[in-house]
């Protein structure tokens, strides 16, 4: 059964839900080989503080954070991948910049995933920018491969 899921991609957010993806995915990757993709979404168009316009200096702004919380995102998942340096399992990460369901999506097919371990719940509100939400049940209906939702 070795090399059965080839490609295993976690949405990742920190949260405990994705946390707890991230550790089944881990024990799955070693049984099967698998490469484990860690992937967090930037979505900041569902952001905007009341009273912005899309003036220039707004869209500099705007520009400005997503660039900060990408920053942010690469950094807790070099370490997130450094905690399981010792596990064995390859472990790749990418911050990508979007629609959350649009962006995950795209990226299983486009890396050929084979199966997605997600949270059933992730980070939301405007200070927790990185969202998963209700993703976990979009992503399961619109995946063209296996997924695990993690409670």
């Amino acid at each position: 059964m070795n090399g059965k899921y080839k490609n295993i991609m976690i949405p990742y957010d920190s949260s405990k839900h994705s946390q707890k993806a991230l550790e089944m995915a881990v024990g799955m990757g070693a049984m099967f080989g698998s490469t484990l993709y860690l992937v967090n979404v930037v979505d900041l168009s569902t952001v905007s503080p009341p009273g912005w316009g899309l003036s220039q200096g707004t869209r500099k702004t705007i520009s400005q954070i997503t660039k900060s919380v990408k920053n942010t995102s690469e950094l807790q998942l070099k370490k997130t991948q450094q905690k399981y340096s010792d596990s064995g399992v390859s472990m790749k990460e990418f911050v990508l910049e979007g629609n959350v369901v649009d962006k995950l999506l795209k990226f299983a097919q486009d890396k050929d995933i084979d199966l997605i371990i997600i949270g059933s719940r992730g980070l939301s509100g405007i200070s927790k920018i990185m969202t998963l939400g209700s993703t976990s049940r979009k992503i399961s209906e619109l995946a063209k491969c296996p997924v695990t939702i993690v409670h």
